[in-house]
C-alpha cells in the first residue's frame, strides 16, 4: 500500500517544475576555470576583470574574491572565489576564466546577473496543510549591494504571507543584518484549533574569521485560536517576544547545492518570562550537517538537530510549542504526530547520486538551470518530555526518491519512505533540502 501524504504525486511534481522552468534563476551555477592552456594554478595574479554587471555594484563582487592582484592563484583560492559569490545570491550563473600571460594570471569573473524585480510562483507544503500556492516577487540586488529584499502571498492548504529582507554574508565587511515578516492563518490537524498568526524575526550579528557569524536575535510571535485551552493566556491570544543568540559556521563547498564541508547553527532563546507576554521558556539548538564527497557524483550527508526546551507544555510551554515528529521534514515513513514532546532530536543519512549536475541555460536574457539527484536515505527521531522517553519515543525509517535541482527553490523533492508499522509506503512531494525544513515551527 501506498499512502499520499497531502498532496503529492507524480503528476504534481511534474507541473511543479515544469511551472518553476519560466521563472527566473535565483540559485548560483558556478564553473570553475577551463583545462585548456597552461595551467594558471601556482601563478602570480596580475589582472581581476569583472563582466556582466548591470546592477550589483562591482566592489560588491570583489570583496567576496579570495584571488587577489598580487598573490598567488590556487586551486584552494578558485573555490573560495565560487563558493563566496554564491552567497550573494545575486547571480544565476558564474564563471572563472584564468588566463596564463607572460607567465601571470589575468583571471576573468563573468556574471549572469537575476533581473532587477524576479516574479515566480511561490509554494510552501506542509504535513498538515497540505499544498498552498501563489506568487513572490524578490530584488535580489537592493541598493545595488546584492542585498535580498522578497515578499510571497501564498493560498490553499494555508493561507501566508512573507516579507524577507537580508543582507549577504561577505567575506569581506562584518555587518549582517536580517529581518522576516510572517503572517499566517491556517487549521492546526495536530493539536484541533485553528490559528492566526503573526510572527517576527530580526537578525543582527557580524561575521568573524572566514566561515563563522555571531548574530544577536529578536522575536516577536503574536497567535490567535478559535480554541479555549490552546493559549497560555486566557484570552485566546498569546503574545511572546523573544530574545537570543545565534552562532552559525558554513564551510560548506556551494551553498546552493553542496558536495563537501560542515554546517552547524547554534542558538538559545528566552521566550516571554522576563521579557513580558506570555510563557516562559528556553529554546536551545543544535544543528549539524555534513556533506561528505564519496566521488565524482555520489555524496553522503548527514543530518543532526536537537531542541531542547525549558519548562512544561501547557503550563509555562504553549501546547503549539512541542514538537510532533513524522512526515516529510522529520521522520519521513511515519505520520505526522506519531510522536510528540517539549524536545526532539533527529538524524538523517542520505546517499544522493547526481543523475546529471545542474545545467545552464538561457532564455533571452534570464539564466536557468535544471539537475536531477537519485537519493536514499535512513531517518531516525524522537520526541520526548521526561528522559525516561527518549529511547522508548525512538522512530526509524527509510526511502529513496528524486531530487529535481531547480531555480529559486534549489530542489523539489519526490520521496517514498517505509518505517511505520502496517501503513505501507508514504510518499512525499516536498521543496527544499530536508535538514532547512526541519528547524521551521511548520514543517
Amino acid at each position: 500500500m501506498i499512502r499520499t501524504d497531502g498532496c503529492c504525486c507524480w503528476k504534481n511534481a511534474i507541473l511543479f517544475v515544469l511551472c518553476l522552468l519560466p521563472a527566473h534563476a535565483a540559485g548560483l551555477m558556478a564553473q570553475s576555470a577551463d583545462s585548456s592552456g597552461p595551467s594558471p594554478y601556482g601563478r602570480l595574479i596580475r589582472e581581476i576583470r569583472i563582466e556582466g554587471l548591470r546592477i550589483t555594484r562591482e566592489g560588491e563582487v570583489r570583496g567576496q574574491l579570495a584571488s587577489q592582484v598580487g598573490q598567488i592563484y590556487t586551486e584552494e583560492t578558485a573555490r573560495d572565489d565560487l563558493r563566496w559569490l554564491d552567497r550573494l545570491a545575486a547571480f544565476s550563473s558564474v564563471r572563472a576564466k584564468p588566463v596564463v600571460v607572460q607567465d601571470e594570471v589575468v583571471l576573468t569573473i563573468e556574471v549572469l546577473e537575476l533581473p532587477r524585480l524576479l516574479l515566480y510562483p511561490s509554494a510552501n507544503i506542509s504535513d498538515e496543510n497540505g499544498f498552498s500556492i501563489g506568487l513572490g516577487a524578490k530584488i535580489p540586488s537592493l541598493l545595488h549591494r546584492a542585498i535580498g529584499f522578497s515578499g510571497t502571498t501564498r493560498f490553499g492548504g494555508a493561507t501566508e504571507t512573507e516579507v524577507s529582507m537580508q543582507t549577504p554574508w561577505k567575506l569581506r565587511g562584518r555587518e549582517w543584518i536580517a529581518a522576516k515578516y510572517s503572517y499566517r492563518n491556517r487549521a492546526n490537524k495536530v493539536d484541533s484549533f485553528r490559528e492566526d498568526s503573526h510572527e517576527l524575526d530580526l537578525r543582527i550579528g557580524t561575521g568573524f574569521r572566514q566561515n563563522w557569524r555571531l548574530s544577536g536575535r529578536f522575536g516577536f510571535l503574536s497567535l490567535v485560536s478559535d480554541t479555549p485551552g490552546i493559549t497560555i493566556s486566557s484570552d485566546n491570544r498569546d503574545n511572546t517576544p523573544a530574545l537570543g543568540a545565534v552562532l552559525e559556521y558554513d564551510g560548506r563547498d556551494l551553498p546552493s547545492n553542496p558536495h563537501s564541508g560542515w554546517q552547524a547553527i547554534f542558538d538559545i532563546t528566552q521566550n516571554g518570562g522576563f521579557l513580558g507576554g506570555d510563557g516562559d521558556f528556553v529554546t536551545t539548538q543544535f544543528d549539524i550537517r555534513r556533506y561528505q564527497p564519496l566521488a565524482a557524483r555520489h555524496v553522503l550527508a548527514f543530518f543532526s538537530y536537537a531542541t531542547f526546551q525549558s519548562g512544561n507544555v501547557g503550563e509555562t510551554v504553549p501546547v503549539y510549542r512541542d514538537y510532533d515528529i513524522g512526515g516529510r521534514n522529520s521522520v519521513r515513513g511515519w505520520e505526522k504526530g506519531a510522536r510528540r514532546g517539549n524536545n526532539q532530536f533527529l538524524n538523517t543519512i542520505e546517499y544522493r547520486f547526481e543523475v546529471f549536475r545542474p545545467k545552464a541555460f538561457r532564455i533571452r536574457s534570464f539564466g536557468l538551470y535544471i539537475g536531477l539527484q537519485l537519493a536514499a536515505f535512513g531517518d531516525l527521531g524522537t520526541a520526548w518530555d521526561h528522559g525516561s522517553e527518549f529511547t522508548g519515543n525512538m522512530i526509524a525509517a527509510g526511502g529513496f526518491g528524486l531530487h529535481f535541482l531547480v531555480p529559486y527553490v534549489d530542489r523539489i523533492r519526490v520521496e517514498f519512505g517505509f518505517g511505520q508499522s502496517g501503513e505501507g509506503a508514504f510518499s512525499y512531494f516536498s521543496i527544499r533540502e530536508k535538514a532547512r525544513y526541519s528547524r521551521r515551527r511548520v514543517r
